[in-house]
């Protein structure tokens, strides 16, 4: 018989030491849970966006496109920070539109269902800068900052550590001078989808 190469038994001898680590490894990989929604996440969210009362006869159906930095404190209690912009367009002026930036901090209630489902309320206060474009100023729709305070209410679901769901909230609109008389009076609705991940 032709003698084994030493090749041979340097590689036998590796995959005797290595094959119980790796085998510990794939067990521990194995038993890592996958993080649950207590767990510190980001979500983006979009959808249609639409003005209520004198606005709301004003402008026409917008979108969103929206992103949370997301933790939750107690079992039934989360925090939300997050940014969110829309823009609807003014009914029958060409190019004429109006932007708005928010920035909001929200806190949520509700339980978590199988561990995998999470219907919630939520309240929260901000401010948003809305924005005109100029022909949108033509229409006497300027540039301002107002108070807003969102209530929302939604559904989430966590498979592993990505999170899908559903949300409308409604903003009552605060203060500012976005328009003379009650060219200017109205709230703000949304309702959109999300997508986000749990570290």
């Amino acid at each position: 018989m032709p003698r084994p190469s030493w090749r041979a038994g340097v590689l036998v001898a590796a995959l005797g030491w290595t094959a119980p680590s790796l085998a510990r490894s794939s067990e521990d990989t194995r038993q890592q849970p996958a993080p649950e929604f207590d767990s510190r996440g980001i979500t983006v969210r979009s959808g249609l966006s639409v003005y209520t009362g004198h606005l709301g006869d004003t402008l026409d159906l917008g979108t969103f496109l929206g992103v949370d930095a997301e933790a939750q404190v107690l079992p039934l209690l989360g925090l939300q920070l997050g940014y969110e912009g829309s823009v609807n367009d003014v009914k029958d002026v060409h190019q004429a539109r109006l932007w708005r930036h928010s920035l909001a901090a929200m806190a949520t209630v509700g339980p978590t269902l199988g561990g995998q489902w999470k219907p919630f309320l939520g309240a929260g206060i901000g401010a948003s800068y809305l924005d005109g474009t100029p022909p949108a100023n033509q229409r006497q729709l300027d540039t301002t900052f107002v108070a807003e305070v969102p209530l929302s209410a939604g559904l989430d679901y966590r498979y592993n550590g990505v999170t899908a769901g559903a949300r409308a909230t409604y903003r009552l609109l605060i203060g500012g001078d976005l328009a003379p008389g009650d060219a200017g009076d109205g709230d703000l609705v949304t309702v959109g989808l999300s997508l986000g991940a749990r570290f």
